[in-house]
């Protein structure tokens, strides 16, 4: 008779419990990114469904970290409208296949995965790409990923002593700044002026909706500065783009799909861009001088949900968390 097959579902206090510490995570990351580069991952360029045109997506993400014997998907959902109904504007669900049977073994939550490897990349990113000891952060968009990516990138960098927070709204800027001043010793200062969170960073991270307007320009990044757009093509204008020094990219055919949809205008330059894969095997660096501006795209791969999901998975089996349930 055939065994019948058992998974396990793991909600998101489950995830949250036995969940890995910032600098644990950054260092997964790190090694999944080297795997890659090394050629240990297989990862096909996103699949994606856009049942209301560009301004929501579904994207089906899935990964074989052969390193971490790490195999499965991720199913992420962005839908902005969700917030006038009083729903998340993002969900995410991962399952886990057995490497050697193909079976699935869990069904997880996957936001708590998204946030932290997404910040992951972006103090990754930061930490490849900036100058020695940046004191000067700017946060274009304070929602999840904005929270996230303060919390890791001054886990890398305790240089960083102000935080200069942009958003479409005075009053959640202003409440991101009370809530996370219990956080660290940084200086958080909300600003009107999206210019303010740009001009004169050391590093910028932008985590905005996909827009009609593009309100980060080329102008206002300074010398020497980084900036890592988390949402990809939602916050910087074509000048911007056009005028940094180097282009970071941990995956070109991500990038360039998503130029195709959002920015049809451009292109990925291959003379400016470096792969981070060649950065972290230390092949090449991410600036040729101190002035250097840098903008660094780190895509979303579903390997580093990946290695993520699965550590989190051994967690939970050691803690007898999670709830048993059975497919067949």
């Amino acid at each position: 008779m055939t065994k019948p097959i058992r998974l396990l579902l793991l909600n998101a206090a489950d995830i949250e419990r036995v969940a890995p510490p910032l600098r644990e995570v950054i260092d997964l990351v790190e090694a999944t990114y080297r795997m890659g580069a090394n050629g240990e991952v297989e990862i096909p360029t996103k699949v994606a469904l856009h049942p209301h045109g560009a301004q929501s997506f579904l994207h089906a993400m899935p990964a074989w970290v052969s390193g971490f014997q790490a195999l499965g998907m991720k199913w992420v959902s962005f839908f902005p409208v969700n917030a006038t109904k009083d729903l998340p504007v993002s969900s995410a669900l991962i399952v886990l296949n057995d490497p050697d049977s193909g079976l699935p073994v869990a069904i997880m939550e996957g936001m708590w995965i998204t946030y932290a490897r997404t910040a992951a990349c972006a103090a990754l990113a930061a930490r490849y790409s900036a100058n020695p000891a940046p004191r000067k952060l700017g946060l274009v968009g304070c929602g999840g990923l904005g929270e996230w990516s303060l919390r890791y990138i001054t886990e890398v960098f305790p240089s960083i002593d102000e935080v200069f927070v942009a958003s479409a709204r005075p009053e959640t800027r202003q409440a991101f700044c009370r809530s996370m001043s219990a956080h660290g010793s940084w200086a958080l200062h909300p600003v009107d002026d999206i210019r303010l969170a740009v001009e004169r960073m050391d590093i910028v991270v932008s985590s905005v909706p996909k827009l009609e307007k593009h309100p980060v320009r080329g102008e206002w990044l300074s010398p020497g500065a980084v900036m890592v757009p988390l949402d990809v093509t939602g916050s910087w204008d074509d000048d911007l783009y056009n005028s940094v020094d180097s282009i970071v990219c941990d995956h070109r055919d991500n990038l360039q799909k998503a130029f195709g949809r959002y920015r049809p205008n451009l292109s990925a330059d291959d003379a400016r861009m470096i792969s981070f894969d060649d950065i972290v095997l230390g092949k090449k660096t991410a600036r040729a001088t101190g002035d250097d501006r840098v903008l660094a795209f780190m895509t979303g791969i579903g390997s580093l949900d990946m290695t993520i999901a699965w550590e989190i998975y051994r967690r939970a089996g050691v803690a007898g968390l999670g709830t048993p349930f059975a497919l067949t």
